[in-house]
């Protein structure tokens, strides 16, 4: 009896043990023949997916959200596996239901249906493979022979320390690549092993090449892009433009940047991740030349190698462009600051020349209203001392006046300092605090 276990488990370790035991491609008898389709599926797909799920026969006990199997029959039998952006479902015949294996659709009826279910399941295929597995390389003779390949593009070589593989990697007319592969011997679980890298190299050769086409796209419009940022730097060199236009140009092109970037970063990324996983599975395949033939290593390197160069290339060439505009609109900010700078400084120096200006007609201002205001009060001293002479008689109006005028003079000077002085103090006592 089982018991359960005495600890809490974390709810994610079944999830994290169970990876490490997908995408293991099971042993096989010879011949066999597999055929695989990946496809690429949409949000909108996924519950036709489910449904086509629904009818995969015969489940025995694998029924996972990422992987799924079951069997027509103890010859036929398909897989299902779910990846980040891509389904994988493998159909494979053995036995009974793999003799007559050819590059026709299958002869049993189970084979058929099998095919059937896997060629209706809903997405966009993005690689389909008929692989066929024999013991030798005579054996695999009348198969490479009726294959149709093209010679010009057939590779074949060693591969795995001993099997042997021929395929030209082109699209037949049946919608299927051809791939003949001759055991010569390798263990059963070996074998299998093979056949799955073999078929990830291809799979994600063919997901990293998706980037391509956005790469060459992408490529065009970030040539408009830096030409334009050529003539805004030349423009920026020369003044023949008003700051705002080019600032507006320059905002123009960064936010045309930024939006490529979104448009591009996971599709370059994707395709970075996936070369990163062919060059792995090319590694492990340890593929060896055969006299006369192009090897796997050449076919890959020839094209693909090429191709993800170009994919690194526009993330590093956008990157570029983005750090181009940024250092362009930080010039022009630091031009127009400047400007605003200056011309703050010579507002401020105007203001400067007319608050002196006014201080010294301030100044102006004082002393006539000193003398003014000294001249009023003469006038009404001169009344009470003309009226004091003909009262008392021997004094003198004009000598008294004369006497008064200075000290009169200085008493009102004085008395309107003071008063300003007061009145500074006050304003500052009123002004906020920091000022």
């Amino acid at each position: 009896m089982t018991q359960a276990p005495g600890f809490i488990e974390h709810p994610q370790r079944p999830e994290i043990v169970g990876e490490m035991h997908l995408r293991r491609f099971p042993a096989f008898e010879l011949p066999a023949q597999v055929i695989q389709l990946v496809r690429t599926v949409e949000q909108s797909q996924n519950a036709d997916e489910q449904l086509s799920l629904a009818a995969l026969p015969d489940l025995y006990g694998i029924t996972g959200e990422r992987h799924r199997e079951g069997r027509w029959s103890s010859d036929v039998r398909a897989s299902w596996e779910r990846h980040s952006e891509a389904s994988t479902i493998t159909v494979t015949m053995t036995g009974a239901a793999a003799q007559g294996i050819g590059w026709g659709r299958p002869d049993s009826i189970d084979g058929a249906a099998a095919l059937e279910w896997a060629e209706t399941a809903p997405g966009y295929v993005i690689r389909a493979t008929l692989l066929i597995v024999v013991a030798s390389d005579e054996a695999a003779g009348p198969f490479v022979e009726t294959a149709d390949f093209t010679q010009s593009h057939l590779v074949s070589c060693h591969v795995a320390d001993g099997a042997r593989i021929w395929s030209d990697f082109r699209i037949h007319k049946d919608g299927y690549g051809r791939l003949v592969i001759a055991a010569n011997g390798l263990p059963p679980v070996e074998l299998a092993s093979c056949v799955q890298r073999l078929q990830e190299l291809g799979n994600y050769r063919n997901l990293a090449l998706l980037g391509l086409p956005v790469a060459r796209t992408t490529w065009a419009r970030l040539d408009e892009i830096e030409r334009a940022l050529a003539e805004t730097g030349r423009v920026l060199l020369t003044g023949d433009q008003r700051d705002d236009d080019l600032l507006k140009a320059l905002t123009t092109h960064s936010e045309e940047l930024l939006s490529i970037t979104a448009e591009t970063e996971f599709r370059m990324s994707a395709t970075a991740a996936y070369a990163v996983i062919v060059a792995d599975r090319l590694h492990e395949l340890k593929a060896q030349p055969v006299k006369g033939f192009q090897s796997l290593t050449d076919f890959t390197s020839r094209r693909f190698n090429p191709a993800i160069r170009t994919c690194a290339a526009v993330s590093q060439r956008l990157a570029l462009l983005n750090g181009r505009a940024g250092q362009f609109t930080g010039l022009l900010r630091t031009r127009i600051e400047t400007n605003i700078e200056n011309q703050n400084g010579r507002l401020l120096a105007s203001m400067d020349r007319s608050a002196r200006m006014q201080l010294r007609l301030q100044h102006l201002v004082e002393g006539l209203s000193a003398v003014a205001i000294s001249y009023y009060l003469l006038g009404l001293i001169s009344y009470p001392v003309k009226a004091a002479e003909h009262v008392w008689g021997g004094v003198s109006p004009t000598s008294l006046l004369g006497i008064a005028a200075p000290l009169i003079v200085l008493a009102v000077w004085a008395a309107l300092q003071n008063m300003r002085r007061r009145l500074f103090r006050e304003g500052e006592q009123t002004l906020p605090e920091g000022l």
